[in-house]
């Protein structure tokens, strides 16, 4: 049994060997970045060599590209068509921001604590 416990981690420790939380562990596990076994019926378990694969020198890229089932799917820029048609939203929305600044003459919108503050003291009045 001392083999398996040398070759095996639990995700508490797997986590406090990559300085991470176990949380991110169990995350890790689900989206199949880092295979776990069962050992018994509750005890999850993870080899020191797979969580060697996990660490990568800073400033490297790991996948330049995404997967998208049996297809690799590549970010590609935008056609100048599309370009003209993105600007044009972003001056229609700044446009539509300045109109609705102007109609409050000016004043910005108030934080949202601010507004949920008053509108839960409102439902006070209204329920007392």
């Amino acid at each position: 049994m001392r083999a398996v416990d040398e070759e095996f981690v639990t995700v508490a420790e797997a986590a406090a060997l990559l300085r991470v939380a176990p949380s991110t562990v169990r995350r890790w596990i689900r989206e199949g970045d880092v295979p776990a076994y069962r050992i018994g019926r509750r005890r999850v378990a993870l080899k020191r060599d797979d969580l060697s694969n996990l660490i990568t020198p800073a400033g490297t890229s790991i996948e330049t590209s995404d997967k998208v089932g049996d297809q690799t799917w590549e970010p590609r820029r935008l056609t100048p068509e599309e370009q003209r048609q993105a600007m044009e939203a972003l001056d229609r929305a700044q446009r539509h921001a300045a109109a609705i600044q102007a109609r409050r003459g000016g004043k910005l919108f108030p934080p949202a604590w601010i507004t949920i503050n008053e509108q839960r003291d409102e439902r006070t009045r209204q329920l007392s």
